[in-house]
C-alpha cells in the first residue's frame, strides 16, 4: 500500500464513518496477499470509498475514463493507483494495465456491470474483467453491495465478501472457437454469484 493510498484511505475513513452505515460481512474471504480481481455490483460513486476503507490493502480501480478528465483528477487517481478505460471501445490499453496489476501480485477492483444502477438488483456483466481473468490465470473475489433506495446520509449499505472463485471454475478457454462463449459464462458466473449474496439484503 503506498503511502498516498495510505493517508487518503484514512482521512476518507475518518470522514465517511460517522455519515454511513455499513455492514461488513465475509471479511475474512477477502486474501491477504497475490493477484486477484474484486468484482462488485455498483450502486454509487461511493462504493470504491466503502471498499477501500474496509480492506486492508490497495485496490487498484478500473474506472471510466470520464473521472481522469482533467490535469487534478487524473493526477489524484493515478497517485491512487487507478487506472482509467474507455467503454464500449474494447480498450486494450486498460486491460494491459489490469493484467501488470494482477502479474505483479496486486488487487485490481472493477465493477463489471460498466456503470451504475441506482437501484434494483445487479445487471448483466461486461466482458473485461473475464478477459483480464483470462490472460492472468487470477482468482475472483465477488462482492455485493446492497442497501435499500438510494444513497444518503446515515443511510444503511451492506457489503459482503464472498468466496474467491478460482480461475479453473471460470472454465475460460482460449481457444479462438470457443473464446466468445467462455467469456460470456465467467461473466455470467461471476455476477450470478454477487447477484446471489446481494439477493441475501441486509
Amino acid at each position: 500500500m503506498s503511502g498516498f493510498y495510505r493517508f487518503i484511505r484514512g482521512v476518507a475513513k475518518v470522514i465517511f464513518t460517522p455519515l454511513f452505515r455499513v455492514k461488513i460481512i465475509g471479511l475474512e474471504n477477502v486474501p491477504q496477499n497475490g493477484g486477484v480481481i474484486m468484482c462488485a455490483n455498483h450502486t454509487s460513486l461511493t462504493d470504491p470509498i466503502f471498499l477501500a476503507i474496509n480492506i486492508k490493502r490497495q485496490i487498484h480501480f478500473m474506472g471510466k475514463a470520464e473521472l481522469f478528465g482533467n490535469c487534478f483528477t487524473k493526477w489524484f487517481f493515478n497517485k491512487l493507483g487507478s487506472f482509467a478505460v474507455k467503454r464500449g471501445q474494447g480498450d486494450t490499453g486498460a486491460i494491459r494495465t489490469g493484467e501488470d496489476v494482477i502479474n505483479s501480485g496486486g488487487m485490481m477492483g472493477i465493477f463489471p456491470e460498466g456503470t451504475r444502477y441506482l437501484e434494483g438488483a445487479p445487471r448483466k456483466a461486461k466482458a473485461g474483467v473475464a478477459m483480464i481473468a483470462a490472460s492472468t490465470k487470477a482468482d475472483i473475489l465477488p462482492v455485493s453491495i446492497f442497501r435499500e433506495g438510494k444513497i444518503h446520509l446515515f443511510s444503511k449499505t451492506t457489503i459482503r465478501f464472498g468466496e474467491v472463485i478460482p480461475f479453473e471454475e471460470l472454465k475460460l478457454n482460449s481457444e479462438e472457437g470457443a473464446k466468445k462463449s467462455s467469456l460470456r459464462y465467467a461473466s455470467e458466473l461471476i455476477m450470478d454469484r454477487i447477484t446471489k449474496m446481494w439477493e441475501m439484503g441486509h
